[in-house]
């Protein structure tokens, strides 16, 4: 699967010897899987006209198709692919979560794109804004000299781009599992609220470290080379059956799907690239690829819906209670399907309902974008208190003495106390017992309640640095070399960028405009720290058991 390495740069010695994988001036795999979203897209465009033709359907469907379109026509490309991966991973993300994923799984469950939105047409026009935005922005931070010598980084010197052994990344899952087993059992609340205490958020930022030993097969991506042994497959297997449990006693879906989800972007990312070989289509990969599907749609869901269903017993039932009562949950098919019903024909003032399927509904999130445009109508644009509110959350993401310094009046506890949906529900007219039911907002209607059309700016300004140090994760070397007749381009990605993949192609939409600033005060700065650490502290623990 891997791509052996062609050469090394000599300037390294040792450890931090870079070596050059290869990379396929203009990837196949890029033009085929255009064409076959395309053509997906067609039949699903075909599905929705034939079944649900109404006015407002049939315009979002439009939407999408066009959006689409521009994205795979002018954005996705070789070059950009290979320049700038990760930014372009944000830019994708959005337009597959708010675009592409919607019309694909409502299909799939036999439902109209808009299905339960309220304000579909405003739902599509602030999202084909935001992605004019996101466009505008990327162009302007290509057009940065700053960002092109990534080959001097401080990242680099770090030692961010060394290849860490097989036991390091082995260390670092478990380091990571350890972390999940913490809240499991001494502090169930770190996997639900949004703490702003500083152990609590350092606990939490180790959760996707559980997820490093799964990138060994994929250890071309960050330099690496050799065959993935059997038993190393056989440890992967029982890992997943440990992170399964866990994910089942935390009642936590998450757990379980948003890391397994970066291994699957990081194959497909090192396939758009080039660096891994594409698999020959025959009845393996088709089997395989029709059980996938199944398994997503079948068992993944219903494991997703037995979760919620025994939810409110998991504070007072023991662990292993509540995994045997969510497997018994998972095969009552009959208690499945009342409790979808259910959801459908729930009223209320916050509705958060669109897919059936608990798994697929955090890749197709345009029902916060609607949940929240709705609540930000009664609001009203320009709210003083929302744009208070929303400025506060930046601040509150300094550290603890600086913030008393600056901001002495901004209490951090109770302002992450609370999500933005809350708030903005709040001060809809729902009142403060809405606090603490973590509803997720959209940054489309909590930034026209706090900024009106003004987050637009705002978004665009501050995406320019992410887009930036994302980038950071990878190094496009400048040198070319010839092998074989043909120019081979060195591209490394850090394990540390990696780990981050499904939070990179999550990251748009945000509940705010607060979040890259927040990212830009703490989250970046954090993840960075605990990877050098946890990468240090392996490093010392391989040298000293040799």
């Amino acid at each position: 699967m891997n791509i052996p390495a062609y050469q090394k740069d000599k300037s390294y010695s040792n450890r931090k010897t870079i070596p050059l994988v290869k990379v396929m001036v203009g990837s196949t795999f890029l033009g085929q899987a255009k064409f076959y979203s395309r053509v997906i897209l067609l039949i699903a465009l075909f599905f929705q006209c034939y079944f649900f033709w109404t006015t407002d359907n049939i315009i979002a469907i439009a939407n999408i198709a066009i959006v689409w379109l521009i994205v795979t026509e002018f954005i996705i490309t070789d070059d950009m692919i290979r320049k700038y991966p990760l930014s372009l991973f944000i830019v994708i993300g959005f337009a597959s979560t708010q675009f592409y994923f919607p019309l694909l799984f409502t299909s799939l469950e036999f439902k109209p794109v808009v299905y339960n939105l309220e304000k579909p047409q405003d739902v599509f026009f602030h999202a084909s804004l935001v992605l004019i935005v996101l466009f505008i922005a990327h162009y302007i931070y290509r057009w940065l000299p700053l960002q092109r010598d990534r080959e001097s980084s401080i990242l680099k010197r770090l030692g961010f781009f060394e290849t860490p052994q097989n036991l390091q990344l082995w260390i670092m899952g478990l380091i990571g599992f350890l972390a999940n087993i913490y809240v499991l059992v001494f502090n169930q609340s770190l996997a639900t609220e949004i703490s702003g205490d500083a152990s609590g958020k350092a606990i939490q930022a180790l959760f996707p470290f559980a997820y490093a030993p799964y990138f060994i097969p994929f250890k071309g991506l960050f330099g690496g080379v050799g065959k993935v042994k059997k038993s190393t497959i056989y440890l992967l297997v029982g890992f997943t059956v440990m992170l399964f449990i866990v994910s089942i006693a935390r009642n936590s879906r998450g757990v379980f799907m948003i890391g397994f989800a970066s291994i699957g972007f990081a194959y497909f990312l090192g396939l758009l690239i080039g660096i891994f070989r594409i698999p020959k289509v025959n009845y393996k990969i088709v089997v395989l690829a029709i059980f996938g599907i199944w398994f997503v749609n079948g068992p993944l869901g219903n494991l997703g819906t037995a979760m919620l269903l025994v939810r409110a017993e998991r504070s007072d039932i023991s662990k292993k209670e509540l995994i045997e009562k969510t497997w018994v949950a998972m095969k009552d098919d009959r208690a499945i399907a009342l409790r979808r019903l259910e959801d459908r024909q729930l009223e209320s003032d916050w509705d958060e309902r669109y897919l059936d399927n608990a798994f697929a509904s955090r890749f197709a999130t345009i029902k916060y974008s609607d949940a929240s445009l709705v609540q930000a109508e009664k609001v009203g644009e320009n709210n003083p208190q929302m744009r208070s509110h929303t400025i506060n959350y930046v601040w509150g993401a300094l550290p603890d003495p600086v913030l008393r310094v600056i901001k002495p009046e901004i209490d951090k506890e109770s302002l992450y106390a609370q999500s933005f949906g809350d708030y903005i529900y709040n001060l809809a007219g729902a009142g403060n017992s809405t606090f603490g039911g973590y509803r997720l907002g959209n940054m489309s209607g909590t930034g026209m309640a706090a900024f009106g059309y003004w987050y637009l700016v705002i978004l665009g300004v501050v995406m320019i640095p992410v887009f930036m140090l994302f980038d950071k994760f990878i190094i496009k070397g400048t040198l070319k070399y010839r092998l074989h007749g043909q120019v081979e381009h060195n591209i490394i990605f850090s394990v540390c960028g990696l780990l981050a993949l499904t939070s990179i192609f999550q990251y748009l939409p945000t509940e705010s405009v607060a979040g890259p600033f927040t990212f830009l005060i703490r989250g970046y700065i954090q993840s960075l720290f605990l990877y050098f650490i946890l990468f240090k502290f392996s490093d010392l623990f391989v040298k000293s058991s040799k």
